[in-house]
């Protein structure tokens, strides 16, 4: 029997779709929102005996905590310097990436660029950075020994202020950039082809063409990308400072993601680092919401 329901008889119409989606939705229920039950132990003093529910109710003490700490201040800033690089540097790369490979007519080029850009994503951070300090080192490195056949002296790049940033920010968008401009490819494909048949016809070149169709083109998917972009702004990842970080960067590269994991691993206070994630999901949550509403007024493109 055939439902009756409006919503009921779209979603019967398109059940296959619906289906395919349901693995999705499995995984997001059970990895995303049944952990949040967990949220209490932020407001707990918890221990192990006790558990989720028999700990002692704590308040906003590990709050008070965090925010009365001499150096949350610096942290917080930290975060949001490395996260708004990242952001401002790091997200206009997929798309010019995905705009050049659009240009590339040799098929077979375009598939080699594609396949090395798209490799780093699926290598550990771990990896990467062994991979920096093989290659930077000063002491016999390939990087400092081709500067040495100029003439310049070796320099010390990892654990160097001078050098933090850069190499953050650039080792970030090496492994992510080919990653990240798949659903820009994808939305270019998806651009009606006569469009540029008529541009060509009334004397467009391939940069008009790219800047009066393709970039219109992927418009939307870009905001929204943008949108949940800045839904990290207070993450700015932990593994990968957590690996380059070290004694001379401690003061630029301690992030609110690292003091979490120091907190509650190394010094075993989970209820405080508890308290600082979820400090992140909540500023998290208001950018997301703030950023929608903007773009949503501004161009009629939102998440909701």
């Amino acid at each position: 029997m055939k439902p009756t329901h409006p919503l009921m008889k779209r979603i019967w119409r398109h059940k296959l779709f619906y289906l395919f989606m349901l693995p999705g939705i499995v995984w997001f229920f059970l990895f995303s929102y049944v952990p949040l039950y967990g949220i209490q132990v932020a407001f707990r003093d918890y221990t192990f005996i006790g558990g989720f529910s028999g700990s002692p109710w704590a308040g906003l003490k590990y709050f008070q905590q965090f925010f009365s700490y001499y150096q949350s201040g610096d942290i917080i800033r930290n975060t949001v310097i490395i996260s708004l690089m990242k952001l401002l540097v790091g997200f206009p790369m997929p798309i010019l990436l995905a705009l050049l490979l659009n240009e590339v007519r040799l098929l077979k080029f375009k598939k080699t660029v594609q396949t090395l850009s798209y490799l780093p994503y699926f290598v550990s951070w771990i990896v990467v950075v062994t991979l920096m300090q093989r290659l930077l080192t000063p002491y016999g490195g390939p990087v400092n020994d081709l500067l040495g056949s100029f003439g310049v002296e070796p320099i010390q790049f990892l654990n160097n202020p001078s050098w933090f940033y850069q190499l953050i920010v650039g080792s970030d968008i090496w492994k992510n950039i080919g990653w990240n401009s798949i659903i820009y490819m994808a939305a270019i494909a998806g651009i009606d082809q006569q469009q540029y048949e008529a541009a060509k016809i009334d004397g467009a070149g391939r940069f008009q063409q790219m800047w009066h169709i393709t970039l219109p083109g992927i418009r939307n998917v870009a905001i929204i990308l943008f949108i949940l972009a800045v839904g990290n702004l207070m993450s700015a990842g932990y593994e990968q400072l957590l690996l380059l970080n070290g004694p001379a960067t401690a003061n630029m590269g301690t992030v609110l993601d690292v003091h979490a994991i120091n907190s509650g691993i190394r010094e075993g206070r989970l209820s405080y680092a508890a308290a600082v994630g979820l400090f992140q999901s909540i500023i998290g949550l208001i950018l997301v919401l703030t950023v929608n509403r903007i773009a949503r007024k501004a161009s009629d493109v939102s998440l909701f």
